[in-house]
Parts: structure tokens; sequence; C-alpha cells
């Protein structure tokens, strides 16, 4: 019996690309666990039409990306037994069904691995997704000697014995992700890429990655680790 493939993907006052990309991702074959961050009575109709391809996580106040997605690993912990495989994706049309299916079958034969979908972005790509993308690079790769090129990819598939370990991660914001990393590193869990298709629409308008305030969040965390990873460093 194949594993479940769980989709999970936080939205903060998704559009219409949520719809689409729930659509097709249940046509695929996944679980779709959705949670509404606080988005407000405004976007109701929105996860309502969505609700019935898996289920939807809601309350009232947002928490943050990092805070969503430790509700989703919550409710997959007290809910979910056996084997699966979880892949985290982006609301706002960034991720493509295809590249989730790809880096799924590349989780599942590195079970203990946590896999990225890496985006290796042009020149012209918009200045708030390359904001800091190379800083945090050289960063990470420096405090923690490992190689990582998309270290703020939201792409992102694991089996299930990993969820305890996403659940417990500290970091309610986009820092959680890069706080994901550091941990996987400390504990020598290989962390491995796959190229995605990169992809913004209206030049990554519906984002709501704020480049400073939540750049500086993830460099802070970055520099807390100097000092404490030690024997986990890879040349």
């Amino acid at each position: 019996m194949e594993n479940q493939r769980i989709a999970v993907i936080p939205a903060y006052e998704p559009n219409e690309q949520l719809l689409k990309l729930a659509e097709e991702a249940h046509e695929s074959g996944f679980f779709l666990l959705i949670v509404d961050d606080g988005s407000g009575p405004d976007y109701a109709d929105v996860f309502s039409q969505v609700k019935g391809y898996g289920e939807l996580i809601s309350y009232s106040r947002n928490g943050g990306k990092g805070y969503a997605l430790k509700q989703a690993f919550s409710w997959l912990m007290a809910h979910k037994t056996g084997c699966y495989t979880v892949i985290t994706l982006d609301a706002d049309g960034q991720h493509t069904v295809k590249d989730a299916l790809s880096l799924c079958d590349r989780a599942e034969e590195e079970p203990d691995a946590l896999y990225l979908g890496s985006r290796y972005l042009p020149k012209d790509a918009p200045l708030r997704s390359r904001f800091g993308n190379d800083l945090n690079r050289f960063l990470f790769r420096t405090v923690s000697g490992r190689p990582v090129y998309d270290v703020q990819t939201g792409m992102r598939a694991f089996s299930s014995s990993l969820v305890p370990i996403m659940k417990d991660v500290p970091g309610d914001r986009y820092e959680y992700e890069m706080n994901v990393l550091m941990e996987l590193v400390r504990r020598d869990v290989p962390i491995l890429e796959m190229e995605i298709e990169t992809i913004y629409i209206d030049n990554n308008a519906s984002s709501h990655f704020r480049p400073v305030r939540d750049s500086f969040r993830i460099y802070g965390q970055i520099l807390k680790g100097i000092g404490t990873f030690g024997k986990h460093r890879k040349k």
C-alpha cells in the first residue's frame, strides 16, 4: 500500500490561486490540510470552496506562517497514524502540482531526509524574492557548513517521521523555515534539493513576505546558530 501524500497549505488572505492549487492537488491524489491563518470573514467563501478537498484548520487571529505550519503538524500527529509523506506548499500560485509530485517521489526514496524544492532565481526576478536570498544562503552555509541553495523555499517534502520535530521548532513567522533547516543540521538530518519551476504572478504581489522586517528575523535566527553547530559543520 502506498503512503498517503498530504499537502499542507498555510494561507493568509488568499486569492483564486489557492482554489486552482487545491483543485489540481486534490485531483492528483493529495489529501489537503489547509490552514486559514486568521484571514477573516472576507475570505470565508474561498476557504469554504476548498474544505471538501481534505481538512481545514481555521482560527481568528493571524499567527504567521510558522504558526500555521505547526498547527497543521499538530493536527497530523493527532489524527494520522502510520507512514505518510508531507509536502508544504504556498497558497499564492508559486508552486506547481507537477513539481510537488516529483518532490514527493524524491522524498519517498530518501525517507530520512528533508527534500527542498529549490528555485534558481533569474536576474529579473522580483526584488522581494531576491532580497536577502543570496545573503541568507551565504550566512546559512557559513554558520552550518551545509551548502543549501534555496534556504527560503516554501516547497518542502518529508516523511511523517519528521513531523514531531517540525512541530517543536521555534518561530511563528518566516524565520520558522530557517529554524527548521538549522534544527535538522543539528540532528544530522540530510537536506537535499530538487530544482523546481520559478513562477511569479503579478510580480509576486500577493506575497505577504516583508523584505526588511522578515529578512532581519531570518538573519537573527542564523546568527543565533553561531557556535552551536560544532561537529555538524561539513566542509
